[in-house]
Protein backbone atom coordinates (compact mmCIF):
# COMPACT_ATOMS: atom_id res chain seq x y z
CA UNK A 1 0.00 0.00 0.00
CA UNK A 2 1.17 3.52 -0.80
CA UNK A 3 0.29 6.53 1.37
CA UNK A 4 0.64 9.93 -0.28
CA UNK A 5 -0.90 13.36 -0.74
CA UNK A 6 -3.67 13.66 -3.29
CA UNK A 7 -3.09 15.23 -6.70
CA UNK A 8 -5.55 16.91 -9.11
CA UNK A 9 -5.89 13.74 -11.20
CA UNK A 10 -7.21 11.83 -8.16
CA UNK A 11 -10.49 13.77 -8.15
CA UNK A 12 -12.66 11.23 -10.04
CA UNK A 13 -11.54 8.27 -7.90
CA UNK A 14 -12.01 10.27 -4.72
CA UNK A 15 -15.55 11.15 -5.80
CA UNK A 16 -16.29 7.49 -6.55
CA UNK A 17 -15.05 6.51 -3.09
CA UNK A 18 -17.20 9.19 -1.40
CA UNK A 19 -20.31 8.18 -3.31
CA UNK A 20 -19.89 4.49 -2.51
CA UNK A 21 -21.13 5.09 1.05
CA UNK A 22 -24.60 6.70 1.15
CA UNK A 23 -25.93 7.15 4.67
CA UNK A 24 -29.23 6.26 6.30
CA UNK A 25 -31.75 3.43 6.14
CA UNK A 26 -35.29 4.68 5.71
CA UNK A 27 -33.93 7.78 3.99
CA UNK A 28 -30.85 7.21 1.82
CA UNK A 29 -28.83 10.43 1.72
CA UNK A 30 -25.73 10.81 -0.42
CA UNK A 31 -23.24 13.38 0.83
CA UNK A 32 -21.07 14.17 -2.17
CA UNK A 33 -18.69 16.68 -3.71
CA UNK A 34 -19.58 16.95 -7.37
CA UNK A 35 -18.28 17.57 -9.94
CA UNK A 36 -14.69 17.01 -8.66
CA UNK A 37 -13.89 15.93 -5.10
CA UNK A 38 -10.29 17.15 -5.16
CA UNK A 39 -11.31 20.61 -6.37
CA UNK A 40 -14.19 20.65 -3.89
CA UNK A 41 -11.93 20.30 -0.88
CA UNK A 42 -9.57 22.96 -2.25
CA UNK A 43 -12.54 25.28 -2.83
CA UNK A 44 -13.72 24.79 0.73
CA UNK A 45 -10.23 25.32 2.14
CA UNK A 46 -7.34 26.38 -0.15
CA UNK A 47 -4.87 24.80 2.31
CA UNK A 48 -6.73 21.45 2.40
CA UNK A 49 -4.46 18.49 3.15
CA UNK A 50 -5.76 15.34 1.43
CA UNK A 51 -4.04 12.05 2.20
CA UNK A 52 -4.74 8.90 0.19
CA UNK A 53 -4.01 5.22 0.53
CA UNK A 54 -3.41 3.51 -2.81
CA UNK A 55 -3.70 -0.23 -3.34
CA UNK A 56 -1.13 -2.30 -5.21
CA UNK A 57 -2.88 -1.54 -8.49
CA UNK A 58 -2.59 2.21 -7.73
CA UNK A 59 -6.32 2.63 -7.11
CA UNK A 60 -7.54 4.92 -4.29
CA UNK A 61 -8.70 2.66 -1.47
CA UNK A 62 -8.94 5.17 1.40
CA UNK A 63 -8.73 8.89 2.08
CA UNK A 64 -8.72 11.42 4.89
CA UNK A 65 -8.81 15.21 4.75
CA UNK A 66 -7.54 17.85 7.14
CA UNK A 67 -8.84 21.39 6.64
CA UNK A 68 -6.48 23.81 8.46
CA UNK A 69 -8.05 27.14 9.36
CA UNK A 70 -7.27 30.04 11.64
CA UNK A 71 -9.66 29.81 14.57
CA UNK A 72 -9.86 31.56 17.90
CA UNK A 73 -9.14 29.45 20.96
CA UNK A 74 -9.21 31.25 24.29
CA UNK A 75 -9.01 34.65 22.51
CA UNK A 76 -5.89 33.71 20.52
CA UNK A 77 -5.68 32.76 16.84
CA UNK A 78 -4.45 29.21 16.17
CA UNK A 79 -4.14 27.10 13.04
CA UNK A 80 -6.54 24.27 13.80
CA UNK A 81 -7.19 21.27 11.55
CA UNK A 82 -10.72 19.96 11.10
CA UNK A 83 -10.38 16.26 10.26
CA UNK A 84 -13.06 14.98 7.89
CA UNK A 85 -13.62 13.00 4.69
CA UNK A 86 -12.51 9.63 6.07
CA UNK A 87 -13.58 6.96 3.57
CA UNK A 88 -12.37 3.42 3.02
CA UNK A 89 -13.26 1.12 0.16
CA UNK A 90 -15.11 -1.99 1.33
CA UNK A 91 -12.70 -4.89 1.75
CA UNK A 92 -9.59 -2.76 1.19
CA UNK A 93 -6.48 -3.60 3.18
CA UNK A 94 -5.81 0.06 4.00
CA UNK A 95 -4.40 0.70 7.48
CA UNK A 96 -6.56 3.55 8.79
CA UNK A 97 -4.25 4.30 11.70
CA UNK A 98 -1.30 4.60 9.32
CA UNK A 99 -3.40 6.84 7.09
CA UNK A 100 -4.15 9.05 10.10
CA UNK A 101 -0.53 9.10 11.20
CA UNK A 102 0.63 10.05 7.70
CA UNK A 103 -1.90 12.86 7.50
CA UNK A 104 -1.17 14.32 10.93
CA UNK A 105 2.61 14.12 10.63
CA UNK A 106 2.51 16.23 7.45
CA UNK A 107 -0.06 18.77 8.63
CA UNK A 108 0.61 22.43 9.26
CA UNK A 109 -2.06 22.48 11.98
CA UNK A 110 -1.15 22.60 15.66
CA UNK A 111 -4.43 21.25 17.01
CA UNK A 112 -7.01 18.91 15.45
CA UNK A 113 -10.68 18.21 16.00
CA UNK A 114 -13.45 16.16 14.41
CA UNK A 115 -17.20 15.62 14.52
CA UNK A 116 -18.77 12.21 15.23
CA UNK A 117 -22.51 11.70 14.81
CA UNK A 118 -24.35 10.32 17.84
CA UNK A 119 -25.55 7.43 15.66
CA UNK A 120 -21.89 6.40 15.22
CA UNK A 121 -21.42 5.66 18.91
CA UNK A 122 -19.33 2.56 18.17
CA UNK A 123 -16.79 4.68 16.29
CA UNK A 124 -16.67 7.20 19.12
CA UNK A 125 -16.23 4.46 21.74
CA UNK A 126 -13.42 2.83 19.77
CA UNK A 127 -11.43 6.04 19.28
CA UNK A 128 -12.05 7.20 22.86
CA UNK A 129 -10.94 3.84 24.27
CA UNK A 130 -7.65 4.17 22.39
CA UNK A 131 -7.18 7.68 23.76
CA UNK A 132 -7.20 9.24 20.28
CA UNK A 133 -10.04 11.67 20.93
CA UNK A 134 -11.28 13.77 23.82
CA UNK A 135 -14.80 15.25 23.87
CA UNK A 136 -15.07 19.01 23.56
CA UNK A 137 -18.85 19.40 23.64
CA UNK A 138 -22.17 18.08 22.39
CA UNK A 139 -23.39 19.69 19.19
CA UNK A 140 -26.72 19.78 17.38
CA UNK A 141 -27.32 20.60 13.73
CA UNK A 142 -30.78 22.04 13.10
CA UNK A 143 -32.77 22.03 9.87
CA UNK A 144 -35.56 24.62 9.79
CA UNK A 145 -38.23 25.64 7.34
CA UNK A 146 -37.60 29.40 6.94
CA UNK A 147 -41.30 30.03 7.57
CA UNK A 148 -40.98 28.50 11.06
CA UNK A 149 -39.14 31.54 12.38
CA UNK A 150 -41.23 34.41 13.70
CA UNK A 151 -40.60 38.05 13.00
CA UNK A 152 -40.26 40.10 16.18
CA UNK A 153 -41.14 43.76 16.59
CA UNK A 154 -38.01 45.84 17.10
CA UNK A 155 -36.52 49.26 16.48
CA UNK A 156 -33.33 48.07 14.82
CA UNK A 157 -32.43 48.20 11.13
CA UNK A 158 -32.01 44.90 9.27
CA UNK A 159 -30.41 44.97 5.83
CA UNK A 160 -28.20 43.16 3.34
CA UNK A 161 -24.52 44.08 3.54
CA UNK A 162 -22.88 46.14 0.78
CA UNK A 163 -19.17 46.53 -0.14
CA UNK A 164 -18.85 49.66 2.02
CA UNK A 165 -19.67 47.52 5.08
CA UNK A 166 -16.54 45.41 4.68
CA UNK A 167 -14.32 47.24 7.19
CA UNK A 168 -17.03 47.40 9.86
CA UNK A 169 -17.98 43.74 9.36
CA UNK A 170 -14.39 42.57 9.70
CA UNK A 171 -14.02 44.64 12.86
CA UNK A 172 -17.27 43.27 14.28
CA UNK A 173 -16.33 39.63 13.58
CA UNK A 174 -12.87 39.90 15.06
CA UNK A 175 -14.19 41.67 18.16
CA UNK A 176 -17.21 39.42 18.75
CA UNK A 177 -15.66 36.24 17.32
CA UNK A 178 -12.56 36.37 19.53
CA UNK A 179 -14.82 35.82 22.55
CA UNK A 180 -15.53 32.24 21.39
CA UNK A 181 -13.30 29.22 20.98
CA UNK A 182 -13.37 27.66 17.47
CA UNK A 183 -14.92 30.67 15.75
CA UNK A 184 -13.05 31.54 12.50
CA UNK A 185 -10.63 34.45 12.36
CA UNK A 186 -11.80 36.99 9.77
CA UNK A 187 -8.67 38.41 8.11
CA UNK A 188 -10.67 38.79 4.90
CA UNK A 189 -14.09 37.99 3.46
CA UNK A 190 -12.51 36.13 0.53
CA UNK A 191 -11.66 32.89 2.32
CA UNK A 192 -15.05 31.20 2.00
CA UNK A 193 -15.97 29.59 -1.31
CA UNK A 194 -18.94 31.14 -3.08
CA UNK A 195 -19.62 33.60 -0.27
CA UNK A 196 -19.88 37.28 -1.22
CA UNK A 197 -20.33 40.39 0.89
CA UNK A 198 -23.90 40.52 -0.44
CA UNK A 199 -24.60 37.15 1.25
CA UNK A 200 -24.12 38.80 4.66
CA UNK A 201 -26.88 40.55 6.57
CA UNK A 202 -26.63 43.13 9.34
CA UNK A 203 -28.79 44.13 12.29
CA UNK A 204 -27.76 47.58 13.44
CA UNK A 205 -28.68 50.16 16.02
CA UNK A 206 -27.89 53.79 15.14
CA UNK A 207 -25.27 52.64 12.64
CA UNK A 208 -23.58 50.13 14.99
CA UNK A 209 -23.64 46.44 14.09
CA UNK A 210 -25.29 44.49 16.90
CA UNK A 211 -25.67 41.17 15.01
CA UNK A 212 -24.58 39.75 11.68
CA UNK A 213 -24.61 36.53 9.71
CA UNK A 214 -24.76 35.09 6.21
CA UNK A 215 -26.78 32.77 3.99
CA UNK A 216 -24.24 30.36 2.53
CA UNK A 217 -25.30 28.13 -0.37
CA UNK A 218 -22.57 25.52 -0.98
CA UNK A 219 -24.25 23.46 -3.71
CA UNK A 220 -21.69 24.42 -6.36
CA UNK A 221 -19.08 22.17 -4.71
CA UNK A 222 -20.80 20.16 -1.95
CA UNK A 223 -24.24 18.53 -2.07
CA UNK A 224 -26.69 16.39 -0.15
CA UNK A 225 -28.78 14.20 -2.48
CA UNK A 226 -31.71 12.01 -1.49
CA UNK A 227 -31.39 8.67 -3.29
CA UNK A 228 -34.70 7.27 -2.09
CA UNK A 229 -37.17 6.90 0.76
CA UNK A 230 -38.55 3.80 2.46
CA UNK A 231 -41.09 3.13 5.19
CA UNK A 232 -42.19 6.17 7.17
CA UNK A 233 -39.76 8.37 5.26
CA UNK A 234 -41.45 7.44 1.98
CA UNK A 235 -44.79 8.57 3.38
CA UNK A 236 -43.24 11.83 4.62
CA UNK A 237 -41.65 12.44 1.21
CA UNK A 238 -45.13 12.44 -0.34
CA UNK A 239 -46.41 14.86 2.28
CA UNK A 240 -44.36 17.96 1.53
CA UNK A 241 -47.39 20.33 1.46
CA UNK A 242 -48.51 19.26 4.97
CA UNK A 243 -44.93 19.49 6.22
CA UNK A 244 -44.71 23.03 4.86
CA UNK A 245 -48.12 23.87 6.32
CA UNK A 246 -46.98 22.82 9.80
CA UNK A 247 -43.66 24.62 9.11
CA UNK A 248 -41.41 21.58 9.20
CA UNK A 249 -38.64 21.39 6.60
CA UNK A 250 -39.77 19.34 3.55
CA UNK A 251 -37.77 16.29 2.51
CA UNK A 252 -35.54 16.87 -0.56
CA UNK A 253 -36.64 15.69 -3.99
CA UNK A 254 -35.07 12.38 -5.06
CA UNK A 255 -31.86 12.61 -7.13
CA UNK A 256 -31.59 16.38 -6.75
CA UNK A 257 -29.28 18.43 -4.56
CA UNK A 258 -31.15 19.60 -1.47
CA UNK A 259 -32.15 23.25 -1.85
CA UNK A 260 -30.85 24.75 1.36
CA UNK A 261 -28.41 27.26 2.79
CA UNK A 262 -26.45 27.47 6.02
CA UNK A 263 -27.08 30.28 8.46
CA UNK A 264 -23.40 31.07 8.85
CA UNK A 265 -21.17 33.21 11.03
CA UNK A 266 -24.06 34.44 13.14
CA UNK A 267 -22.85 36.50 16.07
CA UNK A 268 -24.22 39.27 18.25
CA UNK A 269 -22.35 42.00 20.05
CA UNK A 270 -21.85 41.19 23.75
CA UNK A 271 -23.53 37.78 23.32
CA UNK A 272 -27.07 39.14 23.07
CA UNK A 273 -29.65 36.31 22.65
CA UNK A 274 -32.43 38.86 22.10
CA UNK A 275 -30.60 40.36 19.12
CA UNK A 276 -29.90 36.88 17.75
CA UNK A 277 -33.58 35.94 17.97
CA UNK A 278 -34.55 39.10 16.08
CA UNK A 279 -31.80 38.54 13.52
CA UNK A 280 -32.86 34.93 12.87
CA UNK A 281 -36.45 35.97 12.22
CA UNK A 282 -35.41 38.65 9.75
CA UNK A 283 -32.83 36.44 8.02
CA UNK A 284 -35.31 33.58 7.61
CA UNK A 285 -37.79 35.98 6.00
CA UNK A 286 -35.09 36.88 3.47
CA UNK A 287 -34.41 33.19 2.75
CA UNK A 288 -37.81 31.93 1.59
CA UNK A 289 -36.34 30.72 -1.73
CA UNK A 290 -34.71 27.85 0.18
CA UNK A 291 -36.61 24.74 1.29
CA UNK A 292 -34.77 24.75 4.58
CA UNK A 293 -31.93 26.36 6.50
CA UNK A 294 -29.18 24.66 8.51
CA UNK A 295 -27.47 25.98 11.63
CA UNK A 296 -25.68 24.39 14.59
CA UNK A 297 -25.23 25.12 18.27
CA UNK A 298 -23.33 23.62 21.19
CA UNK A 299 -24.96 22.44 24.37
CA UNK A 300 -25.24 25.28 26.86
CA UNK A 301 -25.32 28.07 24.25
CA UNK A 302 -28.37 30.37 24.49
CA UNK A 303 -28.59 30.02 20.70
CA UNK A 304 -29.55 26.38 21.20
CA UNK A 305 -32.50 27.42 23.36
CA UNK A 306 -33.69 29.74 20.59
CA UNK A 307 -33.37 27.01 17.94
CA UNK A 308 -35.07 24.37 20.09
CA UNK A 309 -38.13 26.63 20.31
CA UNK A 310 -38.55 26.58 16.50
CA UNK A 311 -39.94 23.50 14.71
CA UNK A 312 -36.98 21.56 13.43
CA UNK A 313 -35.29 18.33 12.45
CA UNK A 314 -32.20 17.89 14.62
CA UNK A 315 -29.08 15.71 14.35
CA UNK A 316 -26.81 15.26 17.36
CA UNK A 317 -23.04 14.83 17.35
CA UNK A 318 -19.96 15.16 19.50
CA UNK A 319 -17.12 17.50 18.67
CA UNK A 320 -13.83 16.04 19.80
CA UNK A 321 -10.22 17.15 20.06
CA UNK A 322 -7.79 14.67 18.51
CA UNK A 323 -4.62 13.63 20.31
CA UNK A 324 -3.06 11.47 17.61
CA UNK A 325 0.44 11.22 19.05
CA UNK A 326 -0.51 11.47 22.76
CA UNK A 327 2.33 13.96 23.21
CA UNK A 328 1.01 17.27 21.86
CA UNK A 329 -0.82 19.43 24.38
CA UNK A 330 -4.58 19.72 23.95
CA UNK A 331 -6.11 23.19 23.89
CA UNK A 332 -7.12 24.89 27.14
CA UNK A 333 -10.51 26.53 26.79
CA UNK A 334 -11.18 29.79 28.60
CA UNK A 335 -14.05 30.99 26.39
CA UNK A 336 -17.37 29.42 25.34
CA UNK A 337 -17.60 27.48 22.09
CA UNK A 338 -19.17 28.54 18.84
CA UNK A 339 -18.51 26.31 15.84
CA UNK A 340 -19.49 27.25 12.30
CA UNK A 341 -21.88 24.60 11.02
CA UNK A 342 -21.04 25.22 7.34
CA UNK A 343 -17.39 24.40 8.02
CA UNK A 344 -18.08 21.02 9.66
Amino acid sequence: MIYRSAMPGDGPEMLGLIESHPAGKGMKILYTRRPDAYKSYLAECPDAEITLCLSDDSRVSAQIVCLPRKLYISREAHTVGYVTGLHKKDGAAADILKLLETAYSQSRAKHFFCSILDENKSVYDLLAKRGLIHPICDYATYFHNPAAFKLSKHNFKFRRAVPNDLKNLLGFYNEAGSLYSYFPVFDTMNGFAGLQISDFFILEDKGEIIAAGALWDQRSYKQYIALGYHGASKLAAHCSPPLRFFRYPPLPKVNAAANFAYISFMLSRKNNPGAERIFLGELAAAARRYDFLAIGAVNGDKLREILNAVKNIKIGSKLCAIDYDKQSSLPIYETPFRFECALL
